[in-house]
């Protein structure tokens, strides 16, 4: 971090970056400075972050350097705040795994948005407060006329009560401590995991609502499968930032989601994009603020 003596000028993106090189550090946090009334410094922050790939309906590409989405119109909301941080979208949107490894490493800043982990809790800043809550549902087939309340309904199910997830999940530990379940996560994508419901080959898949929603409108198979309420358990997400990112910054972005939550934007957000497309007996399923 380049420090700026009170009264001098801002600084420009390019000349931050190109002290930055000259002074041979790493990292992607650039600060710039703006004189500010009795010479105090107002230092500006630009932070750097990608979309995901696949993780509709937080994030949606149309394109190279095209993406909307929840985190989409959270990261233009907290821009144009106008409190010195800045937050810009790299042009390529990158797995979960390698979005992770970015930020650990410093590549990149932020990502948008996870859920609690023991191993990122170990690894990265989690911002407050929360972006939204997300309830966890199992779907089954249509014509399957299995009712299933809780954990110990599903547990006595046995080996007919097999559950798929996606081979990355960050749900497998937490299902795999309470013991009893039987599990399957190999599925590559939700789609292949939609597939293979269909298919006979587990007899429920555990997602999140509004992501596992999308997929099966995505996949027209509305008529063929059915969500199973009441969800198991509701997840806080997050944005996710590096270890070492500068206190003055992440307290930026903790003031301005905690504004966007008082505003009521962050719920209006989480229902245009989460809630909109579900059926009126699913939607009520979502957290209210």
């Amino acid at each position: 971090m380049i420090p700026v003596a009170a009264g001098r000028p801002a600084v420009t993106v390019r000349a931050c970056m190109a002290w930055l090189t000259a002074w041979a550090l790493t990292g992607s946090l650039c600060t710039t400075a703006h004189a500010a009334p009795h010479g105090e410094t107002n230092i500006r922050y630009l932070l750097r972050t990608a979309a995901e790939q696949g993780g509709a309906p937080k994030w949606l590409q149309h394109g190279p350097q095209m993406h909307s989405g929840f985190c989409a119109d959270v990261i233009a909301a907290l821009n144009q705040r106008g409190s010195g941080l800045k937050i810009q979208l790299v042009e390529q949107a990158l797995p979960q795994k390698r979005l992770l490894q970015q930020v650990k490493s410093g590549e990149l800043d932020l990502l948008c948005a996870l859920t609690h982990t023991e191993e990122r809790d170990q690894d990265f800043v989690f911002v407050q407060p929360e972006l939204y809550n997300m309830p966890y549902v199992l779907l089954a087939r249509a014509d399957d006329p299995v009712e299933v309340r809780s954990w110990e309904a599903l547990r006595a199910l046995g080996e007919q009560g097999l559950v798929l997830l996606n081979y990355d999940s960050s749900r497998l530990p937490l299902l795999q401590a309470k013991g009893g379940l039987h599990l399957h996560a190999r599925g590559l994508t939700t789609e292949a995991n939609l597939r293979m419901l269909l298919a006979g080959r587990g007899r429920f898949f555990y997602f999140p609502l509004s992501n596992a929603w999308f997929a099966v409108q995505r996949m027209g198979v509305q008529h063929q499968v059915r969500v199973l309420l009441p969800a198991l358990q509701s997840e806080p997400y997050h944005l996710l930032a590096r270890r070492n990112l500068p206190k003055p910054a992440l307290d930026q972005l903790s003031q301005g989601l905690q504004q966007l939550r008082q505003q009521g934007e962050l719920a209006r957000l989480a229902l245009k994009w989460f809630g909109a497309d579900l059926p009126p007996e699913l939607r009520q399923a979502l957290p209210h603020p």
